[in-house]
């Protein structure tokens, strides 16, 4: 990809390399938001990929096409740089898609229920009705859990799981048949089954903190195919798109194993059919072993390796995490007390990372309390000392208590934090645990960016909140739950431009692309929304209802609403034919 040299003249800010040919896009009667490239533009120019021109009068950018350009009229609706999910498990949420019936969105527990009952009509005997998180009871109007009764009137004899983050979960007796709980089942250490007076479990599976019975379930049930899981890819990836979004940094995750689970996304690369960028951390999968696990990926990868090498897709491995090793790792569980990292979480930890300055890979951390932070940080600073962390770029996820004194340490050592819009789902639990004070700052976002620490804006979907990234966007913007409970002051609050760049560049940080992607600017890579509302001026509680009506990755058309028909792609039916996206309303 050629590098441009940028100017300003006479209202257009172009290229001073002589063109090459034609652009092969311009955008016109657009209100544009660029970060380096001026107020009040209304046009732009995207050619080989790239972003070429910006203007305030498209006339001298019309005057360079020719009959191939393709030339889209705005109509006067926002532009903004694609979306990039900071944290997002794209990969492994790709895989299940199809499975899931999803409740983002739904604003009553009574519809939600209606959407499981119609679900186990077209479930065949053997599958499950599966509601895999992303959901909050604050955001439907009865404000509360779904219970075991009402699962089992929804659904009598099909099997139904209902994950609600990684806090609990719900079985009705169907499913609790089909996979043999009884007055004898053990849950794994620190989860449980909630049980009647005479013993007898209720449905109710409770992490109390640890979520391995919540994990031990979902991984229980039965899985798509090969060539379902390479449709639900496809289908996730569009609805992605539908919202806007062009890139995820993935943070692997539980019960997803490299290279094995993702096959059906890097088929997709393979073919060159892969729609968005991804950027992948792999995540280690048995505790105990995950030194051996990151020697055996490193003597075959490299860091920002494509997955297939014959594409510059964009589908690259990046690094190592969000999980580390399994000792050093806590929960975001907020129904339950705070859990302390293992013995050896410093020593295994300390092995771990020194692997991956030693082979350049960069790395990131889960760490939800500023307990874990420092302890997971004294293991950093003793690194540091003869191993420099600048080696590598490195980072926190999630860090909802993080204290100033640990900020100013991860910034004295070169971090980054990637936040998510897990307390936009978890908040009111937050609150009735910690209290209103603490959550005012849970996590503390003005306060790293007064430090300078990059910051990137991201989900955390699809198990926890929602993959939605425009329910993380409401939340930092509002300051406010999908419940609409208030948690911040206006002092931990972000004005809508720096939240909409922490979303782009700032996510582009953490894969080391914030040079190259994340703003409409000349030279940087052509991922472009055409939003059906002006995300800078509407009402906040509008911003939950966000979509795309054209978004473009590298300078081609991904996605198109109705707005748009003529650039609309064919619908693509989903496998297997009862999945829950042949029933809801397609992007």
């Amino acid at each position: 990809m050629r590098a441009f040299l940028c100017f300003l003249l006479a209202g257009c800010i172009g290229c001073a390399t002589p063109a090459l040919g034609a652009p092969d896009l311009i955008v016109t009667n657009a209100k544009v938001t660029s970060f380096h490239g001026g107020e009040n533009l209304t046009a732009f120019s995207v050619e080989d990929g790239v972003f070429t021109a910006l203007s305030k009068d498209a006339a001298s950018l019309l005057a360079d096409k020719d009959p191939d350009t393709k030339v889209i009229d705005a109509g006067g609706r926002r532009v903004i740089p694609g979306l990039n999910d900071s944290h997002l498990h794209v990969v492994r949420g790709g895989r299940f898609y199809n499975s899931e019936t999803r409740w983002e969105g739904i604003d009553s527990l009574e519809e939600a229920l209606h959407l499981v009952s119609e679900q186990a009509k077209r479930t065949p005997e053997d599958q499950w009705v599966r509601v895999i998180g992303g959901w909050s009871p604050y955001q439907f109007k009865e404000k509360r859990m779904p219970s075991v009764d009402e699962l089992n009137t929804a659904a009598p004899d099909t099997p139904v799981f209902i994950l609600f983050l990684y806090s609990g979960g719900l079985l009705n007796n169907a499913g609790m048949r089909a996979l043999g709980i009884d007055r004898n089942s053990v849950a794994p250490e620190g989860s449980r089954y909630e049980r009647d007076a005479d013993g007898n479990p209720t449905g109710r599976l409770i992490a109390d903190p640890n979520p391995m019975i919540l994990y031990r379930t979902i991984g229980a049930l039965p899985p798509l195919d090969a060539k379902q899981q390479y449709n639900s890819s496809i289908q996730f990836y569009r609805h992605l798109l539908s919202l806007g979004e062009t890139s995820a940094v993935d943070a692997g995750g539980g019960g997803h194993q490299f290279p094995r689970d993702y096959a059906a996304s890097t088929k997709l690369a393979k073919d060159g059919e892969l729609p968005i960028r991804i950027s992948a951390f792999l995540f280690p999968q048995k505790p105990g072993e995950e030194r051996r696990q990151f020697e055996a990926w490193m003597a075959d990868y490299h860091h920002d390796q494509n997955f297939h090498s014959d594409h510059d897709n964009g589908y690259v491995i990046e690094g190592g995490g969000e999980l580390l090793v399994w000792s050093a790792s806590d929960y975001e569980n907020f129904t339950s007390s705070r859990p302390d990292l293992k013995a050896q979480a410093e020593t295994e930890l300390e092995v771990v990372v020194r692997l991956h300055i030693e082979n350049g890979w960069p790395f990131r951390i889960h760490a939800t309390y500023d307990e874990s932070i420092g302890r997971m940080l004294d293991v950093l600073e003793r690194v540091n000392k003869t191993q420099p962390l600048g080696k590598v770029r490195w980072s926190f996820d999630h860090a909802e208590t993080v204290s100033d004194k640990n900020l100013k340490r991860i910034k004295a050592l070169g971090g980054g934090i990637a936040v998510q819009g897990r307390m936009a789902f978890a908040g009111e639990y937050f609150i009735e645990r910690y209290g209103e004070d603490a959550a005012r700052r849970a996590p503390p976002i003005r306060k790293m960016l007064e430090l300078g620490i990059p910051v990137g804006l991201g989900t955390d979907g699809t198990r926890v909140s929602s993959f939605n990234p425009w329910a993380t966007y409401y939340w930092v913007v509002s300051g406010r739950t999908v419940g609409g409970t208030k948690l911040y002051d206006a002092d931990n609050r972000l004005d809508r431009l720096t939240a909409l760049k922490l979303f782009t560049m700032g996510s582009a940080w953490f894969s080391g692309e914030e040079r190259s992607k994340g703003d409409i600017a000349p030279g940087m890579v052509a991922d472009f929304a055409i939003l059906d509302r002006d995300i800078l001026k509407v009402k906040e509680q509008e911003l939950l209802g966000t979509s795309a009506d054209l978004t473009v990755v590298n300078g081609e058309i991904e996605h198109a609403s109705a707005a748009y028909p003529q650039y609309r792609k064919p619908t693509l039916q989903a496998i297997p034919n009862w999945s829950p996206v042949n029933y809801t309303s397609s992007p």
